[in-house]
């Protein structure tokens, strides 16, 4: 176990019929008519009831940073102490320390080493449960990063900056921009993409799912989905961390109460994550809902960062385990969509480019909170990792970072397995050149390193 330190800083339609290209879905259904606020026209887009997302005054909840001092550490103080997370949880070590810095950067202690990339404005304690991988070190990530941003990211005309996905744009990679930026302190970046996502929101201030590359600000009538506005706002906790003097936190709660309002059903007297803001559910024609979207981490952070919404979040991380449980019934991997009634299309012909995420999904939740579900759930998906060829393409998947780094993930619970698997997963030769393996690749990184913190 272990704990960090944050110093400051294929396209899917309604007839559900995926593209044959080796990437993720994501929903293209008819836009819904909206009733209030009006389309976004202006750099600063227009969200619900006429209030843009850029303009949110940021407030004070959560935990407050250090100040800095001449952009240089000037004190530390580390205490140790035990902490058990939750009824279901497993004891973690905490080790907490503070301190002022410079521009950014993360601190962490693992096996009694200190080691320190940059400063930063602050920090805010992590309990990390999982085991840490020795294969990743500081500098790999470093190069690994520079990389994925070489090949996937541009620069608009107008300031703003994206992913590109096969020349053009969808949310995820926005999002998934945001998580990476976020965690290597590369702020010009997440601004750059925080203020497209905030260009191309729909009426209901959500980020349309697929613009064109660079497209002008505006509502395109594409509706969002549910993934990238999840990891969005998860982007904004950590962001809110590492650099306190953005207004993030106040953005992250705004786009959390938004995912609650437009992308949540009660199906059978449960709350169900929805796919997007305009389809899917138990109360519309489409009822698919997609369990690679469920984030049980995120919503613990969400329960405790923004309490009026702390019940519904609770809500969904409780439905979340309930359903991974209903799918490992069946089989160990999820499905990639599930029709209503919810829980029993788990089979290896339905684990794809979609499902494919989920353990890294369930991997962040049992390394911030060391759930004995989510833990459960991680043993069962390495028990036929290795029943079923090992790291590489097991039960003849892809060979990429999108299959193999996510069952590497699956490891996180055992020091030993987690090295093991970690090493064939780097030393497995899949083609992680396209946008979706090759930006996963890195996210999935942080996680075996550690390097990927709750905030709290």
């Amino acid at each position: 176990m272990r704990l960090y330190l944050l110093l400051g800083s294929a396209l899917l339609g309604c007839s559900g019929a995926p593209s044959s290209e080796p990437q993720n879905c994501e929903p293209q259904c008819p836009s819904a008519t909206s009733t209030t606020g009006g389309n976004p026209t202006s750099a600063t887009a227009a969200s619900t009831g006429g209030t843009s997302l850029t303009s949110v005054t940021a407030t004070s909840a959560g935990n407050t940073s250090s100040t800095t001092s001449g952009g240089s550490v000037t004190s530390a103080v580390t205490a140790t102490a035990t902490s058990t997370t939750g009824t279901t949880g497993n004891a973690a070590t905490s080790t907490t320390s503070g301190g002022s810095g410079g521009t950014g950067g993360a601190t962490s202690t693992s096996a009694g080493d200190t080691s320190a990339t940059g400063g930063g404005s602050g920090g805010s304690t992590n309990e990390w449960h999982g085991e840490v991988t020795s294969v990743v070190t500081e500098e790999s990530l470093s190069t690994e990063y520079a990389t994925w941003k070489e090949r996937h990211v541009e620069t608009c005309s107008d300031g703003s900056s994206v992913v590109v996905k096969d020349g053009a744009v969808v949310s995820e990679g926005i999002a998934y921009g945001m998580l990476l930026a976020a965690n290597f302190d590369d702020r010009a970046l997440f601004d750059g993409l925080w203020q497209y996502y905030g260009d191309h929101v729909d009426a209901n201030g959500l980020m349309n799912w697929a613009t064109s590359l660079c497209e002008s600000a505006g509502d395109n009538g594409a509706n969002a989905a549910t993934d990238a506005e999840l990891d969005a706002a998860m982007a904004l906790v950590q962001a809110h961390a590492r650099w306190p003097d953005g207004g993030y936190l106040a953005f992250a709660e705004d786009l959390a109460g938004r995912i609650l309002s437009h992308e949540t059903d009660v199906c059978d007297g449960e709350l169900v994550l929805l796919p997007g803001d305009a389809w899917g559910g138990c109360n519309d024609t489409d009822t698919r809902i997609n369990p690679s979207y469920f984030a049980p981490g995120y919503y613990r952070v969400f329960a405790a960062k923004f309490a009026a919404q702390a019940e519904q979040w609770n809500q969904l991380l409780e439905k979340s385990h309930a359903l991974y449980a209903s799918y490992q019934a069946m089989f160990p991997l999820v499905p990639d969509w599930d029709n209503h009634p919810y829980g029993d299309e788990a089979s290896l012909d339905h684990y794809n480019y979609d499902a494919c995420r989920t353990p890294w999904r369930v991997a962040t939740d049992y390394a911030w909170s060391g759930d004995s579900r989510s833990s459960a759930f991680l043993e069962n998906v390495a028990s036929w990792v290795d029943g079923n060829g090992g790291i590489g393409s097991p039960g003849g998947k892809a060979n990429n970072s999108a299959f193999n780094g996510a069952f590497a993930l699956s490891g996180v619970t055992d020091a030993a397995k987690l090295d093991a698997y970690v090493s064939a997963w780097l030393s497995s030769g899949g083609d992680d050149g396209p946008y979706f393996q090759g930006t996963l690749r890195v996210l999935y990184l942080l996680v075996a390193a550690g390097r990927f913190p709750s905030t709290l």
